[in-house]
């Protein structure tokens, strides 16, 4: 999805578009090659997060294009929900930026515990930017799913009765016998 986001608001929309018409879901998946943030070299956590900032940036572009192109058209239901994300995704970027600078330093001061807290940091913000990047895809998609002019389509079966329900027939009552008085024996 990152990159048919680094598109511009083109790519942007097609992402959205080109996908199943099912609700996303959004998985919790590790940064980098493991599970384990320890397991990776340094050198791969420094690659994994140049990746994930890289691909945040392009997603914070792309917000910033869709919100562009809402104020333009006067959608301000649209802007303002995007707006909204733009402002949430600015702001995981430039946290991440900033945790990106402290993994460099812990990496090259050779300091294991930070650098892995730091790339686990990264990882979350990653997470947090591509949910973010779905909400704003949610935004926008609206006006995706317009169904145009609806159409009504009446099919009568062959076989319903010819009855009208709202008539309703009379039943007629049952007869109910009569039965004498019992005779007393009294005269």
């Amino acid at each position: 999805m990152a990159a048919s986001l680094v598109g511009g608001s083109l790519g942007y929309a097609f992402a959205q578009e080109a996908s199943d018409s099912t609700v996303d879901v959004i998985q919790i998946e590790p940064l980098g090659a493991s599970n384990q943030p320890g397991s990776l070299p340094p050198a791969s956590q420094a690659k994994a997060a140049r990746s994930a900032v890289k691909s945040a940036a392009a997603s914070c572009a792309a917000q910033s294009q869709a919100l562009k192109s809402a104020k333009r058209e006067s959608d301000i239901i649209r802007a303002t929900c995007l707006k909204d994300k733009l402002d949430q995704c600015n702001a995981s970027l430039q946290s991440m930026k900033r945790r990106q600078a402290a993994l460099d330093q812990a990496i090259a001061a050779r300091d294991s515990g930070n650098g892995n807290h730091e790339f686990t940091v990264i990882g979350v913000l990653a997470q947090k930017s591509k949910a973010l990047a779905q909400a704003a895809n949610q935004c926008v998609g609206q006006d995706l799913f317009d169904t145009g002019e609806t159409q009504v389509r009446k099919d009568v079966d062959l076989f319903v009765p010819d009855e009208n329900p709202a008539v309703t027939s009379p039943v007629m009552d049952w007869p109910i016998p009569f039965i004498p008085p019992p005779v007393s024996g009294v005269s």
